[in-house]
């Protein structure tokens, strides 16, 4: 189990992480005579470190609960159904104040690692792995850097390879447990190998492909094009995610990136304003090609978080709306508007998540307390089917 730290083992830890050297290197300054890269257009979009994701041997999710974040009051849980048992425990590793965010990512199996994102003064991120869905945790290194907060700044590969973006674009690489952790690229680096066709992009998922490659996505400034690269044989390469002709021309960002069960599944955004379009998408064994949904129009909503299933992508809007896309090609469904008690909860502290039985759920944390709610089997109405109490160490981190 992982414990508090004692005096000094924070920078024992912190010299046993030494970086090897990158396979690609940052931008630097821009040569005389050549064109400074664009400037980064505002986001479209945002969604919380909230969110939920299912793997072969069960579902786990993140939310934050407690108090205030400017009193350092707010701390973020991990929560784990293993496999189809349908009762949801709380699993956050020990060790580290959570304030900053946690990202989980699957092995494979019951293997879970994640990820505490520092807060305050911290400049390192600790890990955690779990080889029995979350009931215990042990200690797994640190990376010697801030992750970056995006839900999907970890990915894990069976064997305890592990990717990371950190906060500064760099995506860095531990091939194995044992393994320092060394630079793939930055985020100039990867659209510099991919090519002009993207143009500077944000980056803001990683992910392996079903087959085991490094990806990464992001966010292109020039229009019309979709920010998926794959690693493969050592160069970076943009993948073939297009969009529908009608849809051709607008601004894309691509705002998670996930296994969803067995698959890998990313959502994405076209478009600005009341006309932007959500869209799934998912990939192929190697994550060369990618198949989407149909669009759906967001008009006023405000994205607050999403989850992935093996069947199926949900995202959680503002004012108790969400909505589900069961795969390619599908049409996104409304679902049901949500109790007012969960309507009102902050973006961070709600998400959807996948069902036993191919359902959905919805769960809510607000104080100490997580509810989760079950979607009826007509899709009608939401019921409250379970309630965790969580002991909320306010006061320890200000």
């Amino acid at each position: 189990m992982i414990t508090r730290s004692q005096p000094g083992a924070a920078a024992a830890l912190l010299a046993t992480a030494v970086l090897a050297a990158g396979v690609l290197t940052g931008c630097g300054s821009t040569p005389a005579g050549q064109a400074a890269p664009a400037a980064q257009p505002a986001p479209a979009a945002r969604l919380s470190l909230a969110t939920s994701a299912q793997y072969p041997d069960g579902s786990w999710a993140v939310l934050v609960m407690g108090g205030s974040a400017a009193e350092h009051n707010d701390f973020w849980q991990v929560f784990v159904r293993p496999g189809q048992t349908g009762t949801w425990k709380l699993a956050t590793p020990l060790g580290a104040a959570s304030n900053g965010g946690i990202t989980v990512a699957a092995e494979g199996g019951p293997v879970l690692a994640a990820a505490i994102r520092p807060s305050q003064d911290l400049s390192f991120s600790p890990l955690a792995s779990s080889s029995d869905n979350g009931a215990k945790w042990a200690q797994s290194g640190l990376l010697d850097a801030r992750l970056a907060g995006y839900p999907d700044a970890l990915a894990a590969a069976p064997g305890g390879g592990l990717i990371a973006l950190t906060k500064t674009g760099d995506v860095e690489l531990r091939a194995h447990p044992e393994a320092a952790w060394t630079r793939l690229a930055s985020e100039h680096a990867v659209v510099t190998a991919a090519g002009r066709g993207c143009q500077a992009a944000q980056l803001t998922s990683v992910a392996y492909s079903p087959s085991g490659d490094p990806l990464v996505a992001g966010t292109c400034s020039r229009a019309g094009e979709a920010g998926i690269f794959r690693l493969a044989s050592g160069h970076w390469s943009r993948t073939g995610l297009a969009l529908p002709a009608a849809l051709a021309g607008q601004h894309v960002e691509i705002l998670q990136m996930a296994r969803a069960g067995r698959a890998l599944a990313a959502l994405l955004v076209a478009g600005r304003g009341t006309a932007a379009r959500l869209l799934g998408a998912w990939s192929n064994q190697d994550g060369t090609t990618w198949t989407l949904s149909q669009p759906y129009q967001l008009g006023s909503a405000r994205l607050l978080s999403a989850s992935f299933a093996s069947d199926s992508l949900g995202v959680m809007m503002s004012g108790g709306r969400a909505v589900s896309v069961s795969g390619p090609g599908a049409a996104w469904r409304s679902l049901p508007a949500l109790p007012a008690r969960v309507s009102s909860v902050p973006g961070g502290g709600v998400t959807l998540a996948a069902a036993p039985g191919g359902g959905l759920e919805a769960l809510s944390a607000r104080g100490s307390q997580l509810s989760v709610w079950a979607l009826s089997s007509g899709g009608s109405g939401w019921s409250r089917s379970q309630v965790v109490n969580v002991s909320i160490p306010y006061g320890s981190s200000g």
